[in-house]
């Protein structure tokens, strides 16, 4: 140590160490100082703020290259006051990863990103101001104290009673949703606003898209320019602007390799730079190690909130759980409401790649295209197709979407290995396959059944009874109802009479009237 504080000196405080000088005592105050002011910022957050915590490591760093003027036999010196400034980031750094570390513990406990921040980190706040403000010893280290380890009891009481009233029951979901009903004041007043965009005119941060296409007609080199789009923050298509953020594509059809080759062709035709995109864009490609859309809770159990902008799943069909059939509406729902689960936990976007069905998809509207059930494009947010122009090149791109204005249908044309807008294409001239329909317009229209065409038909001159007649009826697909209304009405007209016989038999009915007994009987 050297004897004047305007020397140097060789000891540097940046760690826990006992306050045992009047450097250290000045040291410890200050560490206390800033732990206790980035702790009352916390509640505050929104979701454990990563890149936060990673700023003040980086300005720890700094400080200790800044603070180190020179050397004495090896062992660094320091300049003066440097241990107000490294107790300073020290202090930072370490509540926030304490508040981080804390914030993960309850997420897993169930607790939703409202709760801790509203009732957990406040608590937090009450000790860490009252360990800020305890005498600092010489003879022993004080630790902070950390949100999961120290729970005052009214904290407790409170996060008690929350559990108690959700009820969870999800379990094969990583985090548990917040279900419980609002009021429309509350309502109001917690929601004001749309969701963030991440894709202007298309999509929203926790919103889903399908991005439907036949096979094989280049939709992963659209959704991987989608990616790239959202990784820069430039306009998808030269049409849709987006929010730059980070970007998580899970491949599960492409191999590592095939991905590492096919990204860079489309960044080139692009010009994007590695520097541009090469930490912002992400993926995980699941061929040879498949994962089912239920058992992704687990890996994204693992991602932050908000630490995605957008994730592409390419493609869904090979996500769906061994005992789901796309064709079940019930099943398909399923696989979506867990999806949204997914998006809302994160609070990212999710694009989902999917095929159409076999055939000509000129003729279905948007919600229709699409293999597999129509609840996949009730369950989305954005159901976006593409189909085959008449010209071979070039595909029509259409969407249906649920928070944004409607969208006008426009042509793309293929330069590989991207798509590029045509302004000079009709976007109404898709593909025929020679098959065309016949409009309804042109088939025989069914002739409508009144009450004198049933009678004439179906009853006749000898007697009949009500079932023999609905019977008839129905080999001409008139139903039992139509069938008895068109009866009843047909004998409030005169049409139709109906016969009786004895107390013990069914009436009978005909178009002829039932001859007088005292008729039958005299000659």
């Amino acid at each position: 140590m050297a004897n004047s504080q305007d020397e140097p000196t060789r000891f540097y405080n940046d760690g826990p160490c006992h306050p045992i000088t009047p450097l250290l005592v000045n040291g410890e105050k200050e560490y206390r100082k800033w732990f206790a002011k980035t702790a009352d910022g916390v509640p505050k957050w929104t979701s454990p703020q990563m890149r936060l915590f990673e700023r003040f490591m980086h300005d720890r760093r700094l400080a200790k290259k800044q603070a180190i003027v020179g050397n004495d036999h090896g062992a660094c010196l320091f300049g003066p006051g440097h241990e107000i400034l490294a107790s300073k980031t020290r202090g930072q750094a370490q509540a926030a990863w304490i508040a981080i570390e804390g914030w993960q513990h309850f997420t897993a406990a169930g607790f939703d990103n409202g709760t801790i921040r509203s009732v957990v980190m406040p608590g937090w706040n009450v000790g860490v101001q009252r360990w800020a403000k305890a005498l600092i010893r010489p003879d022993q280290i004080s630790l902070p104290p950390r949100p999961h380890e120290t729970i005052d009891p009214e904290t407790q009481a409170t996060l008690d009673a929350i559990r108690d009233s959700l009820d969870l029951t999800y379990d094969t979901l990583p985090r548990e949703a917040d279900i419980r009903p609002r009021s429309l004041r509350r309502l109001l007043d917690r929601f004001p606003l749309l969701k963030r965009p991440v894709i202007h005119g298309l999509l929203r941060a926790g919103e889903t898209m399908n991005v439907i296409a036949p096979p094989k007609v280049g939709k992963s080199w659209l959704a991987s320019d989608m990616a790239l789009a959202v990784a820069t923050g430039r306009p998808w298509l030269d049409r849709f602007e987006t929010e730059r953020g980070d970007v998580l594509i899970i491949d599960n059809e492409l191999h590592p390799t095939t991905s590492a080759h096919r990204i860079p062709k489309v960044m080139a035709a692009r010009g994007i730079t590695d520097a541009d995109v090469a930490d912002h864009l992400f993926v995980s490609n699941l061929r040879g190690n498949l994962k089912d859309i239920r058992s992704l809770g687990a890996y994204f159990d693992h991602v932050y909130e908000e630490r995605f902008k957008m994730i592409v799943i390419d493609a869904l069909y090979r996500m769906l759980p061994a005992d789901s059939d796309e064709n079940d509406n019930a099943a398909m729902a399923g696989v979506y409401n867990t999806i949204d689960r997914y998006a809302e936990m994160l609070g990212s976007a999710f694009v989902l790649v999917h095929h159409t069905s076999k055939g000509n998809q000129s003729y279905k509207s948007i919600t229709d295209v699409g293999a597999g059930a129509g609840s996949q494009a009730r369950a989305t947010d954005t159901h976006l197709v593409l189909r085959p122009h008449e010209r071979d090149d070039t595909i029509v791109l259409d969407a249906a979407v649920r928070s944004w204005p409607p969208l006008d249908p426009f042509c793309l044309r293929w330069d590989f290995p991207v798509w590029t807008p045509d302004e000079s294409l009709q976007a109404h001239a898709l593909k025929q396959d020679g098959r065309r329909r016949r409009a309804k317009a042109e088939k025989p229209p069914k002739a409508e059944w009144t009450a004198e065409r049933f009678a004439s038909e179906f009853v006749g001159a000898e007697p009949k009874t009500a079932v023999v007649i609905k019977a008839a009826a129905k080999a001409s697909d008139v139903s039992g109802r139509q069938a008895q209304t068109l009866l009843e009405q047909a004998e409030a007209e005169g049409l139709v009479h109906r016969w009786r016989f004895g107390s013990n038999q069914k009436h009978q009915f005909a178009t002829e009237p039932q001859p007088d007994l005292a008729d039958q009987t005299n000659p």
